[in-house]
Order: structure tokens, then sequence, then C-alpha cells
């Protein structure tokens, strides 16, 4: 039996003991009354003396009356008669009232305030108006169900501020990528009309020629770099982890001959990766690609601003798998601390080639594996943490 059944069992009670009670009043009230009506309106019709003998042969006289209605008036007959049988009228009346007011005490208490709940969620939710919250008006199934209504509000609520944000994000990305490909193509165009106006009546040199073929073939290089970039951003919003078992010991091994091939391209001799790995875990269950992607655009910045020495810290803290890199460089500076994780960010110093794409794309991938990314100072340059979800069998 339901919890809304059973909180209809309490009103019961209050019904009988009401109906009781009335019923009683009901019926001794017409009593009493039928009584005083008789009394009030009758006369004595009928005296006389019985005589009657008991059995020891005595004769005793016995005075006797009967008192009769007045039958003459038709007025206080109908009086009577309404009296005679308005308890039969009444007490029914009074059994269906109480019946009526438990179950109106028990709708206004149980039912009524939940049923306006979900009317008000409906219409808001109609009027794609998520920014709300309410309160569970009772505990039963009722507002169970309420409970569920408002589960469902912020999940559409947040999957909508999910949209919202990714559609910020897109156009932010196509306004960073129009701008960005305005200078190249400016340049391309200027260099293109240079050799329109000079070439033909060969009044530039060949090593001018040379010269400015060699600048348009580094902006070209540029365009076709940048286009690769944002080829791969556009497809971050198309992934999904698909974790597997991995060994600790494979993932650890893993990360040190990234870190030894990165070091080898940057050629980057006097830099020095040192590794810390902590856990209790023989085996997690992460998608591998996704945090290795994650690992290495990470130790390629670090590298890229270290001094002498990069230290890198792979751990397991509950739940989450972090991977801590940090480098003796300059460190973060208070606007890169609010600003790189942003897509297309970098500063002044920032070589050309580098376009601002690489803590922006870490960020969503640890975003799609139900983690963060986290920036900070250290103790002599830049931290950087990424902490990435472990999923369990």
């Amino acid at each position: 039996m339901g919890k809304i059944k059973w909180s209809f069992l309490k009103y019961i009670p209050i019904c009988v003991i009401m109906a009781y009670l009335g019923a009683y009043v009901i019926g001794m009230g017409t009593n009493h009354l039928q009584n005083w009506y008789m009394k009030e309106y009758s006369l004595p019709r009928e005296s006389g003396y019985e005589i009657f003998t008991d059995e020891d042969g005595n004769i005793h006289y016995s005075f006797y009356q009967t008192n009769y209605f007045v039958s003459d008036n038709v007025g206080h007959q109908i009086v009577y008669g309404i009296i005679s049988y308005a308890q039969l009228i009444l007490i029914p009346a009074w059994v269906f009232f109480c019946i009526w007011l438990a179950c109106t005490m028990f709708y206004k208490r149980e039912i009524e305030k939940s049923l306006k709940t979900l009317f008000f969620i409906s219409e808001k939710i109609q009027q794609n108006c998520l920014d709300f919250e309410i309160q569970v008006p009772a505990r039963n199934e009722l507002g169970q169900l309420c409970q569920s209504f408002e589960d469902m509000r912020a999940a559409l609520y947040q999957n909508n501020q999910e949209v919202w944000r990714m559609l910020e994000d897109r156009k932010r990305l196509n306004a960073a990528f129009s701008h960005d490909m305005r200078t190249p193509i400016t340049v391309l165009k200027g260099y293109t009309d240079l050799l329109e106006k000079y070439v033909p009546d060969g009044q530039i040199s060949e090593e001018k020629l040379l010269e400015v073929l060699g600048m348009m073939s580094g902006q070209i290089d540029r365009l076709e770099n940048y286009t690769q970039k944002m080829s791969a951003l556009q497809k971050l919003e198309d992934i999904t982890p698909q974790p597997e078992e991995v060994e600790w010991n494979s993932l650890v091994e893993e990360c040190q001959g990234i870190g030894t091939m990165l070091l080898e391209v940057s050629q980057q001799s006097r830099l020095q990766i040192v590794y810390q790995e902590r856990t209790q875990k023989e085996k997690i269950i992460i998608d591998e690609d996704l945090i290795l992607e994650v690992y290495e655009n990470l130790l390629s910045n670090a590298i890229r601003y270290a001094k002498s020495k990069v230290q890198i810290c792979i751990r397991t803290a509950e739940e989450l798998l972090e991977i801590i890199v940090e480098d003796d460089g300059g460190g973060f500076s208070e606007e890169a601390l609010r600003q790189a994780v942003n897509p297309f960010y970098r500063e002044e110093k920032e070589l050309k080639n580098h376009f601002g794409l690489g803590l922006y794309i870490c960020k969503v991938l640890c975003e799609k594996n139900q983690g963060e990314l986290l920036l900070e100072n250290g103790g002599s340059g830049g931290r950087v943490t990424a902490r990435f979800r472990i999923f369990q069998k």
C-alpha cells in the first residue's frame, strides 16, 4: 500500500468520530424537541377511574388520563411530522458531510500542493524557462513525482547551459578563426600584387623574387598548420571517451617514452625531465589515448618554457588520475592564469606559429573525461594539473 493510501487512513477516524457524535446529537435533539412539542401542544382528551381486584380480593380504584395531540390544527401536525422525520434526513446528511470534509482535508493536505507544483513545472518547461527551483511539498508518491520533475528540470537546465556554452565557444572560435586568417591572407595578397606589378616588366631581381616566394611559402605553411589545428579542434566536439583497463606501469612507461621523444625533437639536451609516480592500483580504467594526448600537449608547453628542468607527477587520488607538469620557467602571468585555457589566447612574447589552442584542447579533453584542467604558479615556474576520472567496471 502506498504512502498516499496510508495517509488517507489518518482521516477515516476523524470522519467516523464526527459522524457518530453528530448523529448522536441530532437523534437526542430531535427526540427532546419532539417530546417538548407534544407536551406544549397536546390536551387531555380521556380520563376516568379504573376498578380492579387483586389476588386477595381487595377492590382498587385508579385514575387515568390520556393526552392526545390537537388534531384539528394542521400546522401543528405538519411541524410535529417534520420533527419526527428530521433525524432520518439530518443524520445521513451529516454523515455525507463528514465524508466530504475528510476527503477535502486529505486533498488539501496531501494532493493539492503537489498538483499545483506539477502544473507550475509543466508551464515553466513549456515556456522554456528552466532557471528556477522547487521544494518538494510532500513525501508521498506525488512528492516523488515532483522530485523527478525537478531532477528533469535540473538536467535540462544543465544541458541547455552546456549547449549555450558550446555555441558561445563556437562563435568565439569562428570569430578568432576569421581574425587570424585575415593577416596571412592580406600578406599573400600584397605579395601577389607586388609580383603581378613588377615581374612582367622584369623590374624585380631574382634574389628579391626568391625572397618574396620564401615569405609567401612561410605564410602558406602557417595557413596549413592553422587549418589543421582548426580541423582537429572542430572534431573535439564529437569525441567520446572509450575507457579500457590499462596497466599502471605501462602507462608510466608510455609517458616516459613520450618525454624522451619530445626532448630529442626539441634538441634541448640541457633539459632534464624528472618523473614521480604514486599509486596503489595495478590497473585503472581510462581512455589512454586521450590522456596521452593531454600529457603530450602539456609536456610540449613545459619544454618550450623550461630553463633546465621539467617535473612530472603521475598519481591517483581517490577516483581521479592526476598528471602534474611543472617547469622552472617564468611561470604564468596574472592574465594568463585567467585566459590561457581560452582558445587562441597567446601573450605578445609567444611564437608566431603558436596558435593558442594547446591548453584549450587539453581543457576540453579533461572535461570529456569528467575531469578538469588547473593552472597555477609553482615554486619556480608554471604548474598545470590535468585530472581525469577513473571509470569503474
